[in-house]
Formats: structure tokens, C-alpha cells, sequence
């Protein structure tokens, strides 16, 4: 089994520049593996992991959940695609 732990950090970065094409931003809670994105229009998605690369994303009902919204998670969820399969091929090679 490969250790993913080391990676992270890696995948953080990566994660953070593909939500600045968004103006998403990633705040890290004090949590371990806890992240809170706040998009433009204040929605807010927790994404936490008990093992990486396993991560899950649940959007945070503050207010009314709009077309908007769904647009953004869209894109989150692309991104994140995105940047696993980036750290995923990387461990591969």
C-alpha cells in the first residue's frame, strides 16, 4: 500500500491554485485533514479525509443554494478530480 500521507502538501497546493481560477478560497481547520473552500458568492464546502486520497466534500447549508452554487461545486469537484489523479499518477510512475 502506498503511503500518501507524504503528499499532501503537495496536493494542497496543487488544490489551492486550481480554486483561485474560481476566486475559491481553501482555509485549513485546526482539525487534522480538515478544509474549509469559501467561494465568491460565500458558499461554503468542507472536504476532510480519514485516509488520502479518499476525500469527501459536503456542502455546508448557510443560506439558499443557488444555480450559483451548484456551478461552483462543480468546479470544486473537478478540481479535485483534477488534482488527485495528479498526485494518484505520480505515485504510479
Amino acid at each position: 500500500m502506498t503511503n500518501y500521507a507524504n503528499l499532501v502538501p503537495e496536493f494542497e497546493e496543487l488544490f489551492r491554485q486550481k480554486l483561485k481560477l474560481n476566486n475559491c478560497r481553501l482555509t485549513k481547520k485546526r482539525q487534522e485533514n480538515n478544509y474549509q473552500i469559501t467561494t465568491p458568492a460565500k458558499d461554503i464546502f468542507l472536504m476532510s479525509w480519514q485516509e488520502f486520497p479518499e476525500v469527501n466534500l459536503i456542502y455546508q447549508p448557510v443560506g439558499i443554494r443557488t444555480e450559483q452554487t451548484l456551478v461552483y461545486e462543480r468546479a470544486i469537484r473537478s478540481h479535485l478530480n483534477f488534482c488527485l489523479s495528479s498526485i494518484q499518477d505520480k505515485v504510479a510512475s
